[in-house]
């Protein structure tokens, strides 16, 4: 079952400069102590399938998956294995082949499809700095938040458009006004995957997450 996100993702979620962030509609599952990523992708797909069936109607933004386990984010190659197990296990449980699935990832405009719906995923984690917009505040967990690619038809002028470049402008200078710098060459390219794991600084190679030796697991000294 759904529930409100706790108070570290909130926390995130109300510091962030996107003008957006902060009145988005973002319901949780309970959040996973374990070790094994890709279960926690498969504790979800309960949630998701509900959340999918009623995004449209209650005008829902997301759903957030949290892992406690202070291994997920110990570093980026550890974040990107989790993000890329979470989708496995969420793949899975919506009876994909997930190696299938992601085998094109890294192609122009494709897409994550889970319950028939396509969606966009982001990871934060403690490993990113305090000036990344994926920094997590202190926060010990790793959160993917996956949001349904038609909650942002709500946010754009007018509907059914991309969001103005105005806006995007916006965005960029609302996070360098309190020193967090806003990559939006990797924002506005179209390999959407490239988006739901940044690099740990503005500049560094794109992080190719789906891809099976982005890294293990390091343990925290």
């Amino acid at each position: 079952m759904a529930e409100k996100p706790g108070t570290g993702f909130e926390l995130i979620q109300r510091q962030a400069a996107c003008t957006f962030a902060a009145r988005a509609r973002i319901e949780a599952v309970a959040p996973f102590h374990g070790a094994d990523a890709r279960e926690a992708g498969l504790a979800a797909a309960g949630a998701l399938a509900d959340l999918t069936e009623c995004a449209g109607t209650d005008e829902l933004d997301g759903l957030l998956i949290e892992l406690t386990d202070a291994r997920h984010g110990f570093s980026l190659e550890t974040v990107a294995v989790t993000t890329r197990e979470v989708l496995v296990g969420l793949l899975e449980a919506d009876g994909n082949d997930a190696a299938e699935a992601l085998s094109n990832a890294g192609a122009e405009h494709w897409w994550l499809t889970l319950c028939g719906t396509r969606w966009f995923a982001l990871a934060f984690a403690p490993c990113y700095p305090a000036d990344s917009p994926r920094f997590t505040l202190g926060s010990r967990s790793t959160f993917l938040l996956l949001q349904p690619v038609a909650s942002f038809d709500r946010h754009a002028t007018p509907r059914g458009s991309v969001i103005a470049e105005e806006v995007r402008q916006m965005i960029r200078h609302a996070y360098a006004s309190v020193g967090c710098p806003y990559d939006t060459d990797l924002a506005r390219q179209d390999v959407e995957a490239l988006k739901f794991v940044w690099p740990l600084r503005q500049g560094d190679a794109p992080v190719q997450w789906w891809r099976s030796g982005t890294g293990g697991r390091r343990e925290p000294a």
